[in-house]
C-alpha cells in the first residue's frame, strides 16, 4: 500500500505568519509584502517542480499573479487575528509519474475548491529524497459577480430554537426577509424578557420597535469539520484512479480500517536532519520500535494462518481416509445377500466372524482419529496461548521503552534504547521461529504415527487375502471331495460370494 497524508491548517495573523511570505516560501519565488514592507525571497530554495495559480469563475484575471492575490488579501483582512487562507498538504505517490502526480493534484482542486468559488495558489515540491508532495494554499473569501470579496459572514433572523431554547439558524428552513415580509414573517423568533414576553425598544423619531432574534452564520461551509473528512476522502479517491489494486490507499485510520497495526507519528525535517548526521532523534526511533512491534504482529498473523492452513488439510484428509474405509466396509449383511450366498451356517459364521473383526478394527481407526483430532484441537490451544502470551510481552516491552524515552535522563540514552529495542526484536523473532518449529515437528510426528497405521491396515489385509486362497482341509469326506473336484474343474472369473468387498 502506497502512503496516505492530507494534512489541513489555516495560516492567520495572530500567528505572527504572513500570506505572501507563505506563498512565496511554497512557490519558490521572491514577493514583496506591502503591509510590512518586506521582500521574501525563496528563489534559491530547493526541490520546487512547479506552482501555479487556479481561479475560479468570477475572480479577476490579475489574481494570476500571486503577489497581487496575496497581498489584496492581507489588505481585505483587518483584524489582528485575521486568518488569511487555509493550506492543504498531501503526499504524492511514489508510484504514479510527474505528469499523473500533476495531473491528479489539478483534478483534486478543480473539483472539490475552485468549483466551490475558492483561489488556489498549489506548488508541488521533490528533493528527491521520496517525499514528493504538494502544498495547496486556498482563500477563505468567495468572489461575487462584480469581482469584489464576498464577506465570510452575514447576519440572519433567526429561525427556530434548539432544546435548550437557544435561537439557531436552521438553513433547510425558510428565512425572513424585509423585501417579502407577509410571506417570511411568521419565520422569525422574538428577543424574549425574563418574564417570557417580547422585548421592546422606543427610538426617538421611530416609535416603538419590536426585537427579533438574529444570529451571525458563515457566508459559506468552507469552515464546517465535515469538509475535512470529504476533503480527506476525496484525496484517496483521486490518488487511486492512478494506482493498482495492491497499491490503494485509504483516509482512514487504521482503526477505523480495522486493522491490528500502530501507526507511526510525524517525524518532521529536524528528526530527518538528526539521522542524516549519524544522530539519534527520538521521534525516528519511536517509529523504528513501531515498525518492528508491527513486522512482529504481522509475522504472528502469518503463523497463525499457517496453522489454521495446515490443520485444515490434516484433518480433511483424516476424514477422507476415514470416509474412504466406511464406504470399502459397506453392508455385510446387504452384501452377502446381494451376493446370492448358497454357503453353509459354518461359512457364514465365518465371514460374520471376519466382519465383526473388519468392524471392530474401524471402530478402532474411527477412536484413533478422534483422538487425534482432540490432540489437534490441545495443541491449537496451546498455539493460541504462546501467542497471546508473546503479543503480552511485546506490548509490555514496548510501553516501558516508550516510558523510559520519554523520561530522557540524559542524552546518551536513546541510543541504549534503541539497542535494547533490536535486542528485544530479536528474542521476540526467536520466540516465534522456536514456536515455528515446534508446529512443524508435531505436524511431522502426527503424519508419520498415520503412515505407519494405514501401513498396519494394508499389511492385515494383505494375511487374510493370504489366508483365504488356502483350501478349507476340514469338513467330511464328500465335503473335501466336492472341494477337489471343483478344484479341478474349469476356472472362472467370478469372486467369492462371502468374501468382503474392499
Amino acid at each position: 500500500m502506497s502512503i496516505y497524508h492530507c494534512s489541513i491548517k489555516v495560516v492567520s495573523r495572530a500567528g505572527g505568519r504572513s500570506a505572501v511570505a507563505s506563498a512565496a516560501y511554497r512557490a519558490g519565488e521572491k514577493l514583496h509584502n506591502e503591509e510590512t514592507g518586506l521582500t521574501h525571497d525563496f528563489t534559491h530554495k530547493g526541490g520546487v517542480v512547479m506552482n501555479e495559480v487556479i481561479l475560479p469563475d468570477n475572480a479577476p484575471r490579475r489574481y494570476l499573479d500571486r503577489e497581487v492575490l496575496w497581498n489584496e488579501v492581507q489588505q481585505i483582512e483587518k483584524r489582528s487575528d485575521a486568518q488569511f487562507a487555509r493550506e492543504v498538504e498531501v503526499a504524492l505517490p511514489n508510484e504514479m509519474t510527474r505528469e499523473q502526480q500533476i495531473e491528479c493534484v489539478r483534478s483534486f482542486i478543480q473539483d472539490n475548491f475552485v468549483s466551490e468559488g475558492m483561489i488556489a495558489d498549489w506548488a508541488l515540491h521533490d528533493k528527491g529524497d521520496g517525499n514528493p508532495h504538494a502544498h495547496i494554499l486556498l482563500t477563505l473569501r468567495g468572489i461575487d459577480e462584480h469581482e469584489q470579496w464576498l464577506k465570510k459572514q452575514k447576519t440572519v433572523f433567526a429561525n427556530g430554537r434548539d432544546e435548550k431554547g437557544r435561537p439557531i439558524y436552521d438553513p433547510s428552513k425558510p428565512s425572513y426577509d424585509p423585501k417579502r415580509k407577509e410571506e417570511t414573517s411568521k419565520y422569525r423568533i422574538p428577543q424574549l424578557d425574563k418574564d417570557g414576553k417580547q422585548k421592546v425598544r422606543v427610538r426617538k423619531g421611530k416609535g416603538t420597535e419590536y426585537l427579533w432574534e438574529k444570529i451571525t452564520v458563515p457566508e459559506n461551509d468552507w469552515n464546517d469539520h465535515s469538509k475535512a473528512e470529504i476533503w480527506r476522502t476525496s484525496w484517496a479517491e483521486h490518488c487511486n484512479r492512478y494506482l493498482a489494486k495492491d497499491k490503494q490507499i485509504d483516509h482512514r485510520s487504521y482503526a477505523r480500517q480495522g486493522r491490528d497495526q500502530v501507526p507511526t507519528i510525524h517525524e518532521g525535517v529536524v528528526a530527518r536532519q538528526m539521522e542524516a548526521e549519524g544522530k539519534t532523534a527520538d521521534r525516528c526511533q519511536i517509529n523504528r520500535e513501531i515498525r518492528e512491534r508491527n513486522s512482529i504482529k504481522q509475522q504472528i498473523r502469518e503463523i497463525a494462518g499457517e496453522i489454521t492452513k495446515l490443520i485444515t488439510e490434516k484433518a480433511r484428509s483424516i476424514y477422507g481416509r476415514f470416509e474412504k474405509l466406511r464406504r470399502a466396509l459397506g453392508d455385510p449383511e446387504g452384501a452377502g445377500a446381494d451376493a446370492g450366498s448358497s454357503r453353509t451356517t459354518a461359512g457364514g459364521d465365518r465371514f460374520l466372524a471376519r466382519a465383526a473383526g473388519r468392524i471392530a478394527e474401524a471402530k478402532r481407526a474411527a477412536d484413533d482419529t478422534e483422538q487425534a483430532i482432540a490432540r489437534t484441537d490441545n495443541r491449537i490451544i496451546e498455539l493460541k496461548n504462546l501467542i497471546k502470551e508473546a503479543k503480552e510481552n511485546i506490548y509490555e516491552r514496548f510501553e516501558r521503552l516508550k516510558a523510559r524515552r520519554n523520561a530522557r535522563f540524559d542524552g546518551g540514552y536513546a541510543e541504549a534504547a534503541g539497542s535494547a529495542a533490536y535486542a528485544t526484536g530479536s528474542v521476540a523473532h526467536g520466540e516465534l521461529q522456536s514456536t515455528q518449529d515446534s508446529i512443524g515437528s508435531f505436524l511431522r510426528e502426527l503424519d508419520s504415527k498415520e503412515r505407519a497405521s494405514e501401513e498396519k491396515r494394508q499389511d492385515r489385509s494383505s494375511e487374510r487375502a493370504a489366508e483365504r486362497t488356502i483350501p478349507d482341509r476340514s469338513g467330511t469326506q464328500e465335503e473335501r471331495g466336492d472341494n477337489e473336484s471343483r478344484t479341478k474343474g474349469p476356472k472362472r472369473g467370478g469372486s467369492n460370494p462371502f468374501q468382503m468387498r474392499m
